[in-house]
């Protein structure tokens, strides 16, 4: 089931941990996340890093699933969780495992992300 709605929009990063280690400010002031029903655009300042990547989100199940589709046949699963104006994320790495909690430690692989939604 697709949770378009509440994640549709713009999304304006702001933190990132990846690994147990977090992005430094001036990185994650960078980034956005444009997502219009099954794509997302991420931006890093004006540049499009990626365009129209496919996915699906999930909000039948608990904690809500992602899968993203890359051009290479790879995939990315993660978490996700809207509160509000502000987006939670968890992915692991490409082609590895769902993320099962909200957390970053050192060695998972996994990456921790919250957004603001922007406008």
């Amino acid at each position: 089931m697709a949770d378009a709605d509440s994640i549709n929009g713009t999304w304006q990063l702001v933190s990132s941990v990846k690994d147990g280690v977090s992005t430094p400010s001036e990185v994650v002031d960078q980034i956005r996340v444009v997502i219009q029903d099954s794509k997302h655009t991420v931006h890093f300042g004006d540049t499009i890093v990626v365009h129209d990547v496919p996915f699906v989100a999930d909000s039948s199940v608990t904690p809500h699933t992602t899968t993203d589709f890359l051009l290479d046949g790879h995939q990315i699963h993660g978490i996700y969780l809207v509160d509000g104006d502000t987006l939670t994320s968890c992915v692991g790495d490409v082609d590895e495992a769902r993320p099962t909690s909200f957390a970053s430690l050192p060695g998972s692989g996994h990456t921790l992300r919250v957004f603001r939604r922007v406008g």
